[in-house]
């Protein structure tokens, strides 16, 4: 039985086959993507591997960029949304916070989402403990639902004060919806994030209904051609999370998809550094659009609120920094004289300047004229590189306005691409605590490995490891992923007040519906465990902390908080009481997992191709440099940079100071040795 992982990016899809019986990735495919048509390439894809393969496939998992790109691109049509009456005006009021730009007096603020024109309030209340104060006014609230139909909207979310507590009038509000307007896309917040913060409860609910209506048009588009072309597989879609859900329960929560393509890698490098025996490591996914990091320290690290393109969401995600650096980066010079490098990408279409289909340079380009990538054909011969065509846009574009030799322009190009992700790096590291120099760095994605070495000599990391395929390694992660299911619930009471048996009894309830949700998805009870956790403050506080609730006990919860609240804020006020505000549970259906199986056994010395001149920062004149074919490097290689690596997905580049070996599992480790 095989299994299929397809991650669609902005410049490439890459599909990754994993074989259930053997537990190893036994093919990878990579063809250039379609941003109008994104399914075409996946079919495209599913039907040139399956060719080669004769295996039925049981699964198809797939993570994607559309949610997100939807947001970004902000081109869609407004949705409507109905609010309690007197709430009208809740996003425009946000947490009248500027965050950045608090100091900035011509600060000018995103647009909303919504326009209030789209916004209607209706007649109802309930309290905070749910009790009904106000009974919805349905024939209000029909008038209300007339005039935003009238308007054009297809969707619309519904977020109604205390409706963590009570959903019932925002239940009755989606009947009404479906009533006059069968086809409309319906968000409830009491659905999408249950919990208390109208703001932020609201902001999610909107990001939703904003997404919606393509989301699940195109997750649906998936699993038809899926289906078409592969008989019996099931489509399984990659959630922010690190999980994986049914194209049915993301096309009611899309919310949860909007950094579901570069959380597989993520997902990837926490297993594989298990693998080899390393706890700290720094994922760095560069692909041809964008530059995707995350910082692991023994565990993945999750936030429940992130803020997308200006917009607060309220969905659980894995830790990632995102920056619109990539292979396919456009750089130009600004102001005179300085080089500037993205976060404009030429994308697949129409591509670098070297692909002989675009005229600007990219990084690409630049690798390209100093010889790190082959100049003559990429992907093992399949994608014909014309380095002409790159000098020629790098000498006019760069080369000639800071009056210098193409050849020292490019260079140019990777040091400030290097020096913006170091930069990006140390946010994600140094400011919260973590010293790089502690960690690995796992680099992939089709340009993470060529440009890893500044990168980490730019941050002290005293090594990288390269995994086999990078440059298909978010969608092998993929096939390390499990369905998971994330439920909440909003009870503030004081710890000393709520008995074990009341805090054991709301766990059971979430976690009985995420059980349900996960056999209705088809995993047998027996591969299913749940985590329970309890969001927990002092009182008076407005933010809470997460601890996880195995034991209910008081003297335990009591022990976790503290030492949590320690770590995050470095104080504790042990003789506070402490109040419960969320509580949480995952449930998580286990699926077989692939493994980074051990390599052959060495043979004999691997013996280079053949040698290119290539030109590194630290050397004047270009230095010529051996270059391997990765297939020919068994355990036990060693050699000292320079040196390149050339294989199907990615090109790895040792730079001076830098030593390679290949360890038992395959990977390349570079260890830096200035």
């Amino acid at each position: 039985m095989l299994r299929i992982g397809i991650d669609t990016g902005g410049t490439f899809t890459d599909l990754s086959v994993f074989d259930e019986d053997d537990g190893r990735v036994c093919l990878t495919h990579k063809l250039p993507s379609q941003p109008q048509d994104p399914t075409a390439a996946i079919a495209a894809g599913l039907r040139e591997i399956t060719a080669r393969l004769p295996e039925k496939a049981r699964y198809v998992l797939h993570g994607t960029t559309i949610g997100l790109n939807t947001l970004l691109e902000g081109g869609e049509p407004a949705p409507g949304l109905l609010v309690t009456e007197g709430f009208r005006d809740l996003l425009e009021l946000d947490r009248q916070w500027r965050g950045d730009q608090v100091y900035n007096l011509f600060f000018d603020r995103p647009r909303q989402l919504v326009p209030r024109r789209l916004i209607r309030p209706v007649r109802e209340r309930v309290d905070s403990r749910g009790h009904e104060v106000l009974p919805l006014d349905a024939e209000q609230a029909r008038a209300a639902v007339r005039e935003l139909l009238d308007a054009g909207v297809r969707s619309v979310a519904v977020s109604l004060l205390f409706s963590f507590a009570n959903p019932e009038h925002e239940r009755r509000l989606r009947r009404i919806l479906e009533e006059l307007a069968p086809d409309i896309y319906v968000t409830l917040s009491s659905e999408v994030d249950p919990q208390f913060r109208e703001f932020e409860r609201t902001s999610t609910a909107v990001v939703n209904a904003f997404i919606g209506p393509r989301v699940s048009g195109y997750v649906g588009t998936i699993e038809t051609a899926v289906q078409q072309l592969l008989e019996g597989a099931r489509v399984l879609i990659m959630q922010s999370n690190g999980g994986v859900a049914t194209p049915a329960v993301i096309a009611r929560a899309p919310v949860q998809t909007l950094m579901s393509g570069p959380v597989a890698g993520v997902v990837g490098t926490h297993r594989l550094c298990r693998e080899i025996g390393r706890d700290n490591a720094i994922s760095l996914d560069i692909g041809g659009t964008s530059c995707d990091m995350s910082v692991i320290p023994g565990e993945l690290l999750t936030a429940p609120q992130s803020t997308v393109a200006s917009y607060t969401v309220r969905a659980a995600t894995v830790a990632i920094e995102t920056i619109g650096s990539g292979g396919g980066s456009i750089a130009r010079v600004e102001s005179g004289r300085i080089l500037k490098v993205g976060p404009q990408s030429a994308g697949a279409v129409p591509g670098p300047a070297c692909y002989g289909t675009g005229d600007q340079p990219t990084l690409t380009d630049a690798l390209v004229v100093l010889g790190h990538l082959n100049r003559e054909a990429l992907l093992q011969g399949a994608m014909p590189i014309d380095a002409g065509a790159a000098r020629q846009a790098i000498a006019q574009t760069i080369a000639g306005p800071l009056e210098m030799t193409p050849e020292r322009a490019a260079a140019g190009v990777v040091e400030v691409l290097a020096a913006q992700v170091a930069m990006s790096m140390r946010s994600v590291t140094i400011e919260k605590g973590y010293d790089p120099r502690d960690f690995i760095l796992v680099a992939y994605g089709g340009a993470g490995p060529t440009v890893a070495c500044p990168i980490a000599r730019e941050l002290e990391i005293p090594e990288i490891c390269i995994p086999q395929d990078p440059g298909n390694f978010c969608a092998a992660g993929m096939l390390l992923t499990d369905l998971i299911r994330g439920h909440s619930l909003t009870r503030i009471g004081a710890l000393d007040d709520t008995p074990p048996d009341a805090i054991r009894e709301a766990f059971r309830e979430l976690r009985d519906k995420g059980v349900r949700e996960l056999r209705e998805q088809g995993v047998p009870a027996d591969a299913i465990d749940t985590e329970d956790f309890l969001d927990m403050r002092y009182p008076g506080q407005s933010y809470e902390v997460t601890v996880p609730a195995g034991d209910t006990r008081k003297e335990v919860l009591t022990r976790l908080f503290h030492e949590a609240h320690g770590r995050l804020y470095g104080h504790t006020a042990e003789e506070e009481s402490m109040e419960i505000v969320n509580y949480r549970v995952r449930c998580i259906g286990r699926l077989p997992k692939m493994t980074f199986a051990a390599a052959p056994a060495a043979g004999g010395p691997a013996q280079a191709g053949n040698e290119r001149a290539v030109l590194f920062p630290e050397s004047p004149t270009p230095v010529s440099t051996p270059v391997y074919r990765r297939t020919g490097l068994t355990p036990g290689f060693r050699t000292a940079g320079p040196a390149i690596i050339d294989e199907y997905s990615s090109t790895t580049v040792v730079y001076p100071f830098f030593d390679l070996s290949v360890d038992a599992h395959g990977n390349l480790r570079l260890r830096n040795t200035a």
